[in-house]
């Protein structure tokens, strides 16, 4: 090789590579708008892919904007469920409040018939060993109240009679169906007089004391208060005959069944009046 061209060998290289690119850049050169050919693989190469991942992430986007809406949608469900809730006790407290004026109400004209003064109580409790037994109303000593004083239901029928303990705010009530009470009863067609005992274990009463050669009473027939225990005033409606039975005692068995209806006895009147006319 000539000494010229070993000097020059570097230099002739570089010219050689960088006629060779532009003979390459001036291959690549659109003629008019027609494309290069590298454009047009580059195009469909890449294309297709170009596509996909805009669908993927035009996908992803709706999926999250679906996500973000349900979540909007299930916090206002949720928010209205919590007002439905609120709105529902609300109701039920206003509808409770109703039915007590109504029922306060419903005892004060029944009960003015008697002619005799009372107090309206709410029933806070029951005997827990027997619900026949006795309540716990919610008006004790400080609001007058004492032994023996006649209670009755919102239709004026006999409930029992206040009794110990008696505390400033409360007090109990004996239930006339407890077996430890005994009112005096008359029937009312034909005035048989005889004493209402209470039987608890059945939440029924026992009209006793009628002699089993007695014929005047009959089944269904209603018995009233006689006034004769000097506690409840004559005429108030204690229960109705369920059935008269005789067997080897001097009396009768007759069955009672009282008027004390216990889903009726959110309140009770206690009348503070005696039958002898004191307070």
């Amino acid at each position: 090789m000539p000494r010229f061209l070993k000097e020059q060998k570097k230099p002739l290289i570089f010219a050689g590579l960088l006629f060779a690119q532009l003979v390459l850049v001036s291959i690549q050169v659109p003629l008019g708008e027609e494309p290069s050919y590298l454009e047009k693989a580059v195009f469909f190469v890449f294309a297709p892919v170009q596509r996909a991942v805009h669908g993927l992430f035009a996908g992803a986007g709706r999926i999250w904007d679906r996500y973000i809406y349900l979540r909007r949608v299930e916090t206002q469900n949720q928010a209205l469920r919590d007002e439905l809730f609120h709105l529902r006790q609300t109701n039920m407290r206003l509808t409770n409040a109703l039915a007590d004026i109504q029922e306060t109400k419903e005892l004060e004209v029944t009960l003015a018939t008697l002619q005799k003064s009372f107090l309206v109580a709410a029933v806070i409790g029951v005997d827990a060993s027997n619900i026949y037994k006795s309540i716990i109303i919610d008006k004790g000593s400080n609001h007058g109240l004492t032994s023996n004083m006649p209670v009755l239901d919102r239709n004026g029928n006999v409930v029992g009679r206040v009794t110990a303990p008696i505390s400033l705010q409360e007090a109990t009530v004996q239930l006339l169906t407890d077996d430890n009470s005994a009112i005096g009863v008359l029937s009312e067609t034909n005035k048989v007089v005889g004493q209402l005992v209470g039987d608890a274990r059945g939440g029924r009463c026992l009209f006793k004391y009628v002699l089993a050669t007695n014929e005047l009473l009959v089944e269904g027939e209603e018995l009233l208060t006689s006034g004769f225990d000097k506690i409840f005033p004559p005429g108030l409606k204690a229960g109705t005959i369920l059935s008269i039975a005789i067997d080897s005692s001097l009396f009768k068995r007759i069955v009672v069944e009282p008027h004390l209806n216990f889903r009726e006895l959110g309140h009770v009147a206690v009348i503070t009046q005696r039958t002898d006319g004191t307070r």
